[in-house]
């Protein structure tokens, strides 16, 4: 946790913001509103125009697609290498099009050709698609022709500009940047970034955020320094030249309660339920999407659900969250919702 920003909250600004996004490795991002409660959790006095200014004004911070078909906000710095490491889910997208369309990928790519340079939404493909289908007399469902947006976004030909949900616009990455995102293979690059922001990993987790297997993990753990050390009778890897922050970690009671959001980089990064602790583990006994979560002196201590403006806060095991801390916690990363307890 304090690798990841959460034990020590530093001050929020525009830097700030740009300097956690690139040492966290990206942010999900399906929803803003999670992406400003994952920020907000590590930042203090965070403001959601910080993340807008770097998104749209200063264009440090890109919206894209990244491994596992999963929309992030990465640095700009590091998307030649989101984008590389995204070149499977490309292939995957093309696939699934192949296979539910009846429009090639020749068609496809001039379709996209008459979207581009944009700004383009979600209605726009829709309309330029049924013009062909009308023609083929095959019409899937509109969800399966939106998949062209993430085919394009995973091979780095576009990313999102504004909107949110079904208003969300798209654009080519050369109109929004001034150039092209040039795909460049550097996995020691995000290996190391993800030990940086996460340790002490197992291979497991390292290989399924990195989309890669675990076989093809464990040659580079040594050429970005990492060391392997024992975790509970587990072994993990962690960088050499960490090892000494594991000594300076802050005691468990002095760290300050947060809610984070279902897909906070925390979670997502773990995938290992046991690797935060027991209660994640028996919380989340299978895997898939979790719910959000509540720390309270670095433990998990209740999940949570978003109902309008109220946090369904569901306490794990018996122990009731103390109202003071409960409060806290949402005051930090989630300061809209009003929590309430339920069971």
């Amino acid at each position: 946790m304090l690798q990841a920003g959460l034990a020590r909250p530093a001050r929020s600004s525009n830097a700030a913001v740009c300097s956690l996004v690139q040492r966290l490795g990206g942010i999900r991002a399906e929803r803003l509103e999670w992406a400003h409660a994952s920020l907000a959790a590590r930042l203090t006095d965070y403001r959601p125009e910080q993340l807008e200014n770097a998104l749209q004004r200063d264009k440090i911070l890109l919206r894209l697609w990244g491994v596992g078909g999963a929309e992030m906000i990465v640095h700009r710095a590091d998307a030649p290498a989101q984008v590389a490491a995204a070149a499977d889910e490309a292939i995957q997208w093309a696939r699934f099009l192949d296979a539910n369309l009846s429009i090639d990928g020749a068609r496809r790519s001039q379709i996209m050709g008459e979207l581009l340079p944009g700004p383009f939404s979600r209605s726009d493909v829709a309309r330029r698609f049924e013009r062909f289908l009308h023609l083929t007399g095959k019409a899937p469902p509109a969800v399966v022709y939106q998949k062209i947006i993430r085919e394009a976004g995973a091979r780095g030909l576009l990313l999102w500009c504004n909107g949110e949900g079904n208003a969300s616009r798209y654009c080519s990455t050369e109109s929004w940047l001034g150039e092209v995102i040039t795909p460049k293979a550097d996995l020691p690059c995000l290996l190391k970034t993800y030990l940086s922001a996460y340790p002490p990993a197992p291979i497991p987790d390292i290989a399924n955020c990195l989309g890669i297997s675990p076989a093809a993990v464990r040659p580079m753990l040594e050429e970005v320094g990492a060391v392997e050390i024992d975790v509970e009778g587990k072994p993990a890897w962690i960088l050499e030249s960490d090892l000494p922050g594991l000594k300076k970690a802050p005691p468990l009671a002095s760290t300050p309660a947060f809610a984070l959001p279902e897909q906070d980089p925390l979670l997502t990064a773990c995938l290992s339920r046991d690797r935060l602790g027991t209660a994640l583990s028996a919380a989340f006994p299978s895997s898939g999407e979790t719910p959000g979560t509540v720390w309270i002196e670095g433990r998990l201590i209740a999940t949570w659900r978003r109902e309008a403006d109220v946090a369904e806060v569901r306490p794990i095991g018996r122990a009731t969250p103390p109202p003071r801390a409960l409060a806290a916690a949402f005051a930090q990363g989630e300061p809209r919702l009003r929590p309430r307890l339920v069971r």
